[in-house]
């Protein structure tokens, strides 16, 4: 008997990190599965076109602005993990607005009832009561869905989704979107029946943070790194003519940390070039790969021949920038950088970890250029969160503090690849579960199971 799947889609790393890999294709080749994908009205044509397919359905929904309730609930429940992360974000904001009282509560929250699960619960057991459970009513009227899998667990059209679907006693699977998430958003409001995640780590903090049974936390391995496994590259030579580049220099990428964390980012441009005029590191070419979905400024720096400035993804809303998705040829695209280059410099650490799948070392940022700036609206901040702070601890990447200490390790790498290489393989180990190309897969599987 046909049965019906519905996957949300309004992060835009989702289509990214889900829809265009394997999981999709195993769904889609089950002949008498129906998979109904939600998606935010303004891009249901750019999904059908991307994405669509006979017993695929796209689905467009409106965005709705979050309730009292919700800015009430996610208050709450961002402030219900005691976690360095958490801390440092709340403390910033704190040096923004001068809110002295919410700090304090937040502070109270993490400190004390975040360690008291029945509190935690009740938090919960509140929100389901004050949610909106009717967001969805006319799709799940329509479709009769037998299955929910809510790809971001933290996103409040997700809350909606698993809220309405347990009103109604539907079975729901949920995944959180990136390897932070845990640290980073504290307890998510509603919690699915099960729950996908990248390695056991992550499944540790699902059952310390967020009150998910252990055996209700699945490992899957990461789905958009298949991709990467499988995935042709292109030459050397043809990448290089791409960028105008000679593909007899070595080649740095650059990943700035982006408008939402800093605006210093052209100063660590501006360092780079300076480094590549004086010969104070081999003869090197910058790739600069800004942050999709985040503004980088960068109008006080101008590039020269050494540089090439790449956005991915595709705009919408009139190409506005932090909505970005993106797609198969961008994936491929940064699948190649990462394969060509020689090393990465990043503000953050999520594409330290792209890298080392090639192989390839990283240093992060945590300096703000040619300034010094008060710590708490300084980059040197990030070295207190927790997923960096723990790599950066096991010699996976490192850690640059000044202009110097930036210069020798791009010295130290671009003479020596393999340095650091057996912590690397370490890292990859910890954080990707399984490399083994099938994560994707994994995850269509484990779906189908809960449906049949």
């Amino acid at each position: 008997m046909a049965k019906t799947i519905f996957i949300s889609s309004f992060n835009p790393f989702i289509l990214r990190n889900i829809l265009v890999g394997d999981a999709l294709k195993v769904l889609k080749e089950t002949g008498d599965t129906k998979v109904v994908i939600l998606v935010p009205d303004y891009k249901a044509d750019f999904f059908r076109q991307e994405i669509g397919a006979a017993n695929v359905v796209i689905e467009g929904v409106k965005i709705v602005q979050p309730s009292r309730f919700d800015i009430i609930f996610r208050y709450l429940t961002s402030s219900l993990a005691d976690t360095p992360t958490i801390f440092v974000n709340k403390r910033v904001q704190l040096d923004r607005d001068g809110r002295y009282l919410r700090f304090f509560v937040s502070w109270v929250l993490m400190k004390l009832f975040s360690r008291i699960l029945f509190f935690k619960r009740c938090v919960r057991w509140l929100d389901y009561l004050f949610v909106d459970k009717s967001r969805y009513s006319k799709y799940f009227s329509q479709y009769q869905p037998q299955l929910i899998f809510a790809t971001d667990v933290f996103n409040d059209m997700d809350v909606y989704l698993l809220a309405r679907a347990k009103s109604l006693g539907i079975k729901t699977v949920g995944m959180i979107r990136s390897w932070d998430n845990f640290t980073t958003k504290g307890f998510f409001r509603v919690k699915p029946d099960y729950l996908l995640v990248h390695n056991e780590i992550l499944k540790r903090e699902a059952v310390k943070y967020c009150d998910v049974a252990e055996n209700r936390a699945v490992s899957v391995g990461i789905p958009q790194y298949d991709r990467y496994i499988n995935g042709a590259r292109t030459s050397r030579e043809e990448f290089f003519r791409k960028l105008n580049f000679d593909p007899g220099r070595k080649l740095i990428l650059f990943s700035p940390f982006g408008q939402r964390f800093t605006d210093a980012d052209w100063q660590i441009m501006e360092i780079l070039k300076n480094f590549i005029k004086a010969g104070q590191i081999p003869a090197s070419q910058i790739l600069v790969r800004l942050t999709p979905n985040d503004k980088a400024p960068l109008d006080n720096f101008i590039p020269d021949d050494n540089f090439y400035i790449d956005r991915p993804g595709r705009g919408f809303i009139n190409g506005r920038v932090n909505d970005q998705e993106l797609i198969n040829e961008d994936m491929d695209w940064l699948a190649d950088c990462l394969y060509h280059t020689d090393m990465v410099v990043a503000g953050g650490a999520s594409i330290g970890i792209d890298a080392a799948v090639f192989g390839k070392p990283t240093v992060l940022i945590h300096f703000d250029g040619f300034e010094v700036r008060p710590y708490w609206r300084s980059v040197r901040r990030f070295l207190a969160y927790q997923h960096p702070r723990d790599i950066i601890k096991s010699g996976a990447m490192r850690s640059v503090k000044s202009i110097e200490e930036l210069r020798q390790h791009l010295n130290n790498y671009l003479n020596q690849p393999e340095l650091d290489g057996s912590a690397r393989k370490k890292m990859l180990f910890d954080q990707c579960y399984k490399l083994d190309g099938h994560s994707g897969e994994r995850v269509g599987r484990f779906l189908l199971s809960l449906l049949y």
